[in-house]
C-alpha cells in the first residue's frame, strides 16, 4: 500500500489548524488509511479481471476442425496467425498488459 503522504499531511495540517482533538485526529487519519486500502484492492481486482479477459481474447484457441488454417473460441472463428505476425501479436499483448 502507498498512501499520499500529501493527503497524510493535509489531514493532520487541517486537524492541527482547526484544533482537532488527538484521538479524532487519529481517527480521521485512520480512516483515510483504510479507504485508501480499499480503493487499491478494487482497483487491483478490477485491474485483474481486465487482464483475464485479455487472456481469454488471446489464448484458449483451437484448431478448427474444418478449416486447418482458422482457430476458434466457442462461436467466434479467426484466421490462424503463423510466423511475424504470430510474433508482434504476442508483443503488442505484452504491451496491453503494461497499460492494464
Amino acid at each position: 500500500m502507498h498512501p499520499s503522504y500529501r493527503a497524510l499531511f493535509l489531514i493532520g495540517a487541517g486537524c492541527a489548524a482547526l484544533h482537532v482533538p488527538a484521538l479524532n485526529s487519529l481517527i480521521i487519519l485512520l480512516g483515510f488509511l483504510v479507504f485508501e486500502w480499499v480503493d487499491e484492492r478494487v482497483a487491483f481486482k478490477a485491474k485483474r479481471k481486465r487482464l483475464a479477459r485479455l487472456y481469454d481474447v488471446i489464448f484458449g484457441w483451437k484448431e478448427c476442425q474444418d478449416d486447418p488454417s482458422n482457430e476458434e473460441q466457442g462461436e467466434m472463428q479467426r484466421v490462424r496467425l503463423t510466423g511475424q505476425n504470430q510474433i508482434i501479436t504476442v508483443r503488442v499483448a505484452d504491451l496491453l498488459k503494461e497499460t492494464l
